[in-house]
């Protein structure tokens, strides 16, 4: 048995039992509030990690994938002269990498789209049709007609809002303008196959997408790409793969970019969710401090006589002082266990159905969301809300016990 002091720790948790157990109303109100706080908690933080996965997917499976590898420099010049001249030796390495799923060659560029008497500047992306629909979901985000057809270089897809500017409709020719490698403008004729609509503003408001080949010979490309881009199995993984490839193309000319930094806006997004967690975690542990400091405290008046006699009895002060900090240890334990549990058969009940925002889809399209969040339940919200919980409770039982410690004997045993 462990000791502490003179005393065992389950006479310890004996004494902090009877304690607790000697105002039943009290002890119960202060446990229900510690319930509801610590389920509540764990609630907004389930659907805060929902809407962040769902972020995360929804903008990695629309465009951009995991990683992507540029020629240095492109993804700020946006040139086609900053391109992959040899995308073979970066292609090589994915077969090395088990945690690699998918990936394909492109070709981004700006240019000009024009149709019946509507024109809009456009970004034009290249890419395979079959490698495309292993790194994202765009060939499942066609509302009209069908995907790129592997083989048919007139083939054209446009975002949806593109199409609308332009007034083209499926079938239409559309005539496509850019710039290739030595200045020339030079312009091409294709026919509008299908028409995406994802509610990701990069591809609504502005893409034109053809096929890799088609692109290579109109722009005289060769074989040069200007992206290589990357899924992954998991989104965790994302940060192993670019260590593993910034070590394998390190002293090359090439960038090596993870999702976060593709987006400003996404990126900022995902602080301001963490920063967000971490604000209601503060609030609610802030709450049930004062609920359990308040509890302490006038548990501490009630037994000053009790305390008091303790004292003149022998009962050394360094004894007082961990029983009562074992009382509040218990009692925030046992309500954020409940607490938790309560949040978690919540969270598993709207994991399927989910919580429907349907009425504000429209704002959450630029987000990346779905309009129905499902709530989700990980480890390290587990560990921050329990790991709070237990600071809280250290934080709420030290005063109270410091201060029972600093108790007056003649004053203590005074008091009828």
């Amino acid at each position: 048995m462990a000791e502490t002091g003179h005393l065992g720790l389950l006479t310890y948790l004996a004494l902090a039992t009877r304690n607790l157990s000697r105002n039943h109303r009290r002890t119960l109100i202060t446990l229900l509030t510690m319930i509801f706080g610590i389920s509540t908690l764990t609630l907004l933080s389930a659907l805060n990690d929902g809407w962040l996965n769902q972020m995360k997917t929804n903008f990695i499976l629309s465009y951009t994938g995991h990683l992507q590898i540029h020629a240095k420099g492109f993804e700020a010049s946006q040139n086609l002269r900053d391109r992959i001249t040899e995308p073979g030796e970066v292609s090589r390495l994915m077969q090395s990498y088990p945690e690699i799923i998918g990936w394909t060659q492109r070709i981004r560029t700006s240019g000009l789209a024009s149709a019946g008497a509507g024109s809009a500047g456009i970004q034009i992306m290249a890419t395979d049709p079959e490698q495309e629909t292993w790194v994202t979901s765009m060939n499942q985000r066609v509302k009209e007609g069908g995907w790129l057809r592997p083989g048919m270089t007139r083939d054209l897809l446009l975002g949806r809002i593109v199409a609308q500017n332009l007034g083209a409709e499926l079938g239409d020719r559309v005539i496509l303008m850019a710039q290739r490698l030595n200045g020339e403008m030079v312009s091409e004729v294709f026919h509008l196959h299908g028409i995406l609509e994802t509610g990701a503003p990069q591809i609504d408001r502005t893409l034109a997408l053809i096929t890799l080949n088609s692109a290579q010979h109109w722009l005289q490309m060769g074989q040069t790409v200007t992206d290589i881009v990357i899924r992954a199995d998991i989104h965790d993984n994302t940060d192993v793969l670019y260590r593993l490839f910034t070590q394998q193309l390190s002293g090359l000319k090439y960038e090596i970019m993870p999702w976060q930094e593709l987006d400003p806006m996404v990126k900022q997004w995902l602080e301001f969710s963490d920063a967000y967690g971490l604000v209601i975690l503060f609030v609610v542990i802030i709450l049930v401090l004062a609920e359990i400091l308040n509890t302490m405290l006038i548990s501490l008046h009630e037994r000053q006589k009790e305390l008091g006699v303790i004292v003149a009895i022998g009962t050394k002060r360094k004894q007082i002082f961990l029983m009562l900090l074992l009382e509040a240890v218990m009692l925030i334990f046992l309500g954020a266990i409940l607490g938790y549990l309560a949040g978690s058969l919540l969270v598993y009940s709207l994991a399927d159905s989910g919580i429907d925002l349907t009425r504000f889809a429209n704002a959450f399209e630029f987000f990346y969301m779905d309009p129905v969040i499902h709530p989700q339940l990980t480890r390290n919200s587990a560990m921050k809300i329990l790991g709070a919980t237990l600071a809280a409770a250290l934080l709420a039982g030290i005063y109270p016990a410091w201060k029972a410690t600093r108790l007056s004997l003649s004053q203590a045993l005074r008091i009828q």
